[in-house]
């Protein structure tokens, strides 16, 4: 048979497979019912002499605008999670803003009467959007058992928080089309048709080079670049496929640009309030128009899941985040949280709180007061805080962690107080990347604390102890590069085991380290500046009542410092 017929019926089969065929949804386009319409009625669209040769919402003048990767996992639920991605990103653009915009993808997919095999129409998603709307996550969190739930599992106020949509066109079957209400609107939800090898994909440009075609799968598309030619893609299968949940596929390659929809526009209720204590006369709706005039009535007037931002100002508050927030300043430098020398400056009783981009000074003098405290209801219960990037002076204690574990503290300046971090009966946190300095006792200070990582800070000036460990503060590490300098004793060890500490810098320090009854510690290829001898450096302490001179070693310092 002629090789040109056996190709033509191969395509013919093909098209006929690929219509048939479902994967997490088949291609499922109710044309009848929907609003089709060509992309030549946009107006102000860019030509495509002008369009810029690569383009991506994940960097538009050093800012990203798009969420983070999700994971549709249990749920054949593509066409939804692509839909919302661009609504999300669409929302961040719209308020110039990124801050992690979460909508419930549960909520819109057991709305649109979906099939656990094969998922829900694309236009029965668009409609619910634009008659009902979609609340935040935390209306309707994304359930991981498979089964169907009923629409009404969703919050009870979930009407007085909907994002809604304007309308939606699905697009010319062409790159610049594409590229034109990509640029101009937002991230744009395609289908793609998958094949064996996709399922495979690791990374870099992808091509369709084997294996047998499986189904249609929705995508979001977020930028392209024309050297070599290909489209930058969100997918929904979790941070662990792909480029960390990304790809980059070839132009034309696997139909990605034959079903693409152009979502027009978002309004409603946004998951950010705002705050602005300049807006003194009102109203105050949390809008970026009339913001909230304190912090704490921005706290307050969000649901659970939101973001608050603060715009630049002195607030003289003690707030308190006792629901999953994140709480965001405008500029560390000018944006201030004063607390007028009473109790707590800031104090977290909420899983899965967010805090950056202030300054956090003037706690009360009581011995536990404290900029940032963040506290658990249960010992040791997973608190999962995120203190990030903020300047945090003139404390009792510059963040202090109680019983809540799973914390985050990185990337902070904390001075001027009496102790700089302070933990005491909590596990699995994570101090990296800070500047710890001029406090007035000790740099960091921890008290029955387990499985902590302290990495890459800077622990300068402390007038007592760098780090001072005490109070069977076990399996703790210590490495990668503290430096640890200036310091009255760079690093106490007092009733504490089975720590590792490696790889650190320990320079200048009237006293680098001392140990009491602390055993089976481990000190490995530290810097040490008083120490330049191709020997073991000795580290001395003392044990037992009778306070004996024991000796712990660093078998191979490092000559260096890191």
């Amino acid at each position: 048979m002629n090789k040109k017929i056996i190709l033509v019926i191969i395509s013919i089969l093909f098209l006929l497979v690929s219509s048939t065929i479902p994967l997490g949804a088949s291609i499922k386009i109710k044309t009848s019912q929907t609003d089709i319409k060509n992309l030549e009625t946009i107006n102000n669209k860019q030509t495509s002499n002008n369009l810029p040769s690569s383009f991506s919402w994940q960097d538009v003048n050093g800012k990203n605008f798009v969420t983070p990767i999700r994971n549709q996992s249990p749920f054949s639920s593509c066409e939804t999670f692509a839909i919302v991605a661009a609504i999300e990103s669409m929302i961040q653009i719209k308020l110039n803003y990124s801050f992690n915009c979460d909508l419930s993808e549960a909520h819109l997919w057991f709305n649109c009467d979906p099939s656990l095999e094969w998922g829900s129409y694309p236009d029965a998603n668009l409609q619910y959007l634009r008659d009902h709307g979609i609340p935040d996550e935390s209306c309707w969190p994304y359930p991981s058992e498979k089964k169907v739930y009923p629409p009404n599992s969703t919050c009870d106020c979930w009407k007085d928080r909907v994002v809604k949509i304007t309308g939606w066109e699905f697009l010319p079957h062409d790159q610049t089309s594409i590229k034109e209400a990509l640029i101009e609107y937002g991230p744009i939800p395609t289908y793609i048709f998958l094949y064996q090898d996709f399922m495979l994909y690791l990374g870099g440009i992808y091509r369709h080079r084997w294996g047998k075609p499986i189904g249609p799968h929705m995508v979001t598309i977020v930028g392209y670049n024309d050297d070599p030619g290909y489209w930058i893609v969100k997918n929904s299968w979790g941070t662990d496929w792909g480029e960390n949940g990304w790809f980059r596929i070839e132009y034309g390659q696997s139909s990605i640009e034959s079903y693409s929809i152009l979502i027009k526009d978002v309004y409603g209720k946004f998951p950010i309030n705002y705050v602005d204590d300049d807006n003194n006369i009102g109203p105050w709706d949390g809008t970026k128009e009339h913001p909230y005039m304190t912090i704490q009535e921005g706290i307050d007037n969000s649901y659970s899941g939101y973001t608050v931002v603060v715009n630049n100002g002195t607030y003289y508050e003690n707030i308190i985040i006792n629901k999953t927030l994140y709480l965001k300043g405008e500029d560390k430098q000018n944006t201030i949280i004063d607390g007028n020398g009473l109790t707590n400056v800031v104090n977290i009783t909420a899983k899965n709180v967010e805090l950056s981009g202030f300054t956090i000074q003037n706690s009360g003098t009581g011995i536990y007061n404290a900029g940032i405290s963040v506290t658990s209801k249960y010992l040791r219960q997973d608190s999962k805080a995120s203190i990030l990037d903020n300047i945090i002076k003139d404390n009792q204690v510059g963040v202090k962690i109680y019983t809540g574990s799973s914390n985050t503290i990185k990337e902070n300046n904390i001075q001027n107080n009496s102790v700089g971090i302070y933990l005491m009966m909590t596990l699995n946190n994570l101090i990296k990347d800070n500047n710890i300095q001029k406090n007035e006792e000790n740099g960091i200070q921890t008290e029955w604390c387990v499985q902590t990582s302290i990495i890459r800070n800077q622990i300068i000036d402390n007038k007592n102890y760098g780090i001072f460990l005490q109070g069977s503060s076990n399996n703790n590490i210590i490495k990668n590069c503290n430096t640890i300098k200036n310091n009255s004793v760079g690093i106490y060890l007092l009733f504490s085991d089975k720590n590792l500490i490696s790889g650190n810098n320990f320079i200048k320090n009237q006293k680098h380290a001392a140990f009491t009854d602390s055993h089976l510690n481990k000190w490995r290829r530290n810097h040490w500046d008083d120490h330049e001898k191709m020997l073991p450096k000795i580290i001395k302490g003392k044990i037992g009542k009778n306070e004996i001179t024991w000796l712990n070693f660093d078998w191979l310092p490092s000559k260096n410092p890191c």
